[in-house]
């Protein structure tokens, strides 16, 4: 029989966002209820097992500086971090030739270093005139809503290598096709992630460090902390709101509370019933919401091994499938993981990866590692082990990063977080700064809050107060 409950809060979602929001309302003295469909907390970031005692994150793993709101709740939860392995020379590896480079930048072309300044630069100018709160009031709102981010690229790159560059860059932290990303939601995530340098970044940007432990431990201490409050494997059906409060109705919970946060992607929240019906600017969000469905491989070996070559294990390239490569390693390098992303367009307007990659994971580890074995040397060719986890056939989560179709964000405006009556939104969707990011889940979380500690008026996100001076971290060998 469903169980039935009565609450202040119900959160949808036992993801970071939902289960931070549930935190902060127990923490103002709300009684709360959890809800998550899947058999687990934790939403877009797990653990993958890679040997005994050893993980890899297959999904959200990275945090940065600039990102307060998860790196103090890092801190409340004492959890450490270590940083991603950059010692050693990274490759930039183009038309058949690899190079060995230090630092961030790879060796471009002069030309290509000076086109690709030069469109950091025009793109960044326009990110500073788009407001972080109302992005749809920026002056060329529309014109920049209704193309492409890549369809821009194509008329302001100059030159094939920096618009290469770019899209490499930008299609893993999209987890999508620069050509179905709208230029208005790009340069909106430009500005509240702080400029492309921290946007793409590993050092001193938003993937300098990782958990110890795995990113998903962040969820898994909240739900500790909550105890039964949490409800794993309940899918639930209808939100139904009425003038004294909501109802939630879920395969094993049937909650009554005051109000309901819904802590999922637009898209996910789009499987739920709601009564009365949502107002039309919502509805048509959640149905035209777009989400990634990128993959990540890994590649396992006894060992670091490229680290003895003096290499990084961080890779740049045009080739087929490891466009991307970075040494997803544990702190204590006790066995070596090589990570690339694979989403299913390829790098630029109209190029897809072939159906047998897409879909047979044969066919993706020959090509994976026939890419490592070009950039690392034969010993790359027989890893003791490969994993992959695919965000596209989650059985409650839609994708991995979602976004907006081009045209939305202006025709919708803020439909992703006003509250519906009683209805509230998070998740790292709606988050203005550092959205997509799980800083963004912990300030999408915190504004809901505050909104239902406010009786549904619309908060702006809370200011940074984290002090990351006095953060714990362990060191990398």
């Amino acid at each position: 029989m469903t169980e039935l409950r009565t609450t202040d809060v119900v959160v949808i979602g036992a993801g970071v966002s939902g289960l931070t929001a549930a935190r902060r309302l127990a923490q103002a003295g709300q009684s709360v209820v959890v809800i998550e469909a899947g058999d687990r907390v934790g939403g877009r970031t797990m653990n993958l097992d890679v040997a005994d005692g050893v993980i890899t994150e297959g999904g959200g793993q990275w945090v940065g500086p600039g990102q307060d709101r998860i790196l103090a709740m890092l801190d409340e939860l004492r959890l450490d971090t270590f940083k991603t392995h950059v010692d050693g020379k990274s490759i930039y590896h183009r038309r058949g030739r690899s190079k060995r480079y230090d630092g961030t930048v790879p060796p471009l072309s002069p030309l290509a270093l000076i086109d690709f300044a030069q469109v950091q630069l025009r793109l960044e100018r326009m990110a500073r005139t788009v407001p972080l709160d109302a992005p749809w009031t920026a002056r060329r709102a529309r014109t920049w809503d209704a193309t492409t981010f890549g369809h821009w690229l194509d008329a302001n790159a100059m030159t094939e290598e920096a618009r290469e560059m770019f899209t490499a860059a930008f299609s893993v932290t999209n987890a999508e096709s620069l050509h179905s990303t709208s230029l208005l939601v790009q340069l909106a995530r430009i500005r509240g992630a702080g400029g492309i340098d921290h946007t793409v970044n590993i050092t001193d940007g938003a993937q300098e460090s990782r958990v110890v432990g795995g990113t998903v431990r962040i969820a898994e201490r909240l739900a500790e902390d909550l105890g039964d409050a949490v409800v794993v494997d309940s899918p639930v059906v209808e939100v139904a709101q009425d003038a004294d409060g909501v109802s939630v109705r879920s395969v094993r919970v049937d909650v009554r509370a005051d109000r309901v946060i819904v802590a999922m992607s637009p898209a996910d929240a789009a499987r739920i019933r709601v009564t009365p019906d949502l107002p039309t600017r919502r509805s048509m969000l959640q149905r035209r919401w777009s989400i990634g469905a990128e993959s990540k491989l890994f590649a396992v070996y006894d060992r670091p091994f490229w680290r003895e070559q003096g290499l990084s294990g961080q890779a740049v390239t045009d080739l087929p499938v490891a466009k991307y490569v970075v040494d997803n390693s544990p702190p204590d390098g006790s066995v070596g993981i090589l990570l690339t992303f694979l989403g299913t367009a390829g790098a630029g307007c109209g190029e897809h990866w072939p159906d047998a990659i897409l879909d047979d994971p044969a066919a993706r580890r020959a090509a994976f590692l026939g890419d490592l074995t070009v950039l690392f040397g034969a010993q790359a060719a027989n890893p003791t082990g490969y994993l992959e986890k695919d965000w596209a056939h989650e059985p409650w989560i839609s994708g991995c990063v979602g976004s907006r179709a081009p045209g939305s964000l202006t025709q919708y405006t803020d439909a992703d977080r006003r509250p519906v009556g009683r209805i509230h939104w998070a998740g790292t969707e709606t988050a203005t700064i550092n959205q997509g990011y799980l800083d963004g889940a912990v300030r999408a979380a915190e504004r809901a809050v505050q909104e239902v500690l406010n009786c549904g008026s619309v908060a702006g996100e809370p200011s940074d107060h984290a002090d990351r001076s006095g953060r714990r971290s362990v060191t990398a060998p």
